[in-house]
């Protein structure tokens, strides 16, 4: 069984279907022992997954940013195609 590097366990966890398939910056150093989100997340979007950074206003005014996995937009996927 092989192991699993960083960006393959965040694309793992983006894709769940139940349960917690978001996280933060935060979440994702600890969860996944990653120093640079930003470049893993990156590189994920090179290889065509869509990737969001949702912003989201807690009950006591401070805003959290959380990513997701989401659905390509027409515009992405056509992008994709160009450079395939």
């Amino acid at each position: 069984m092989s192991k699993l590097s960083a960006k393959e366990k965040m694309l793992a966890a983006l894709s769940k279907k139940e349960g917690y398939n978001t996280f933060t910056v935060a979440q994702a150093r600890h969860r996944f022992g990653v120093t640079n989100v930003a470049a893993r997340i990156s590189e994920l979007r090179q290889d065509g997954h869509a990737i969001y950074l949702n912003t989201r206003k807690l009950e006591d005014g401070r805003k959290i940013s959380f990513y997701r996995l989401g659905t390509p937009t027409k515009r992405m996927s056509k992008a994709s195609r160009t450079f395939a």
